[in-house]
């Protein structure tokens, strides 16, 4: 059978939308890591951060800043990251 073009793009986008979406991870990083690399992302383009008790408070220049909880970064990386949904 010969694969046509259209096939062979159908392919290609849904290859890209698991690695967007982070599905088949092979060797996914550990909660902390990947916390970690997320505000060290975000700090290169200005954000700073404060870790909180149970909180992060995350001041983006000239806006308010926003208070988010740990479990909230836990709920993110579970569902965006590893994508699944959490059991407990």
């Amino acid at each position: 059978m010969k694969m046509g073009t259209a096939y062979k793009q159908n392919i290609s986008v849904q290859h890209r939308q698991w690695n967007k979406l982070g599905v088949q991870k092979t060797n996914p990083v550990e909660f902390e890591k990947w916390f970690l690399q997320g505000l060290r992302k975000y700090e290169k383009k200005g954000a700073e951060f404060e870790l909180l008790p149970g909180m992060v408070k995350i001041q983006w220049p000239g806006k308010v800043a926003v208070l988010r909880s740990v479990e909230d970064f836990k709920r993110e990386y579970q569902k965006q990251y590893l994508g699944q949904e959490l059991t407990a």
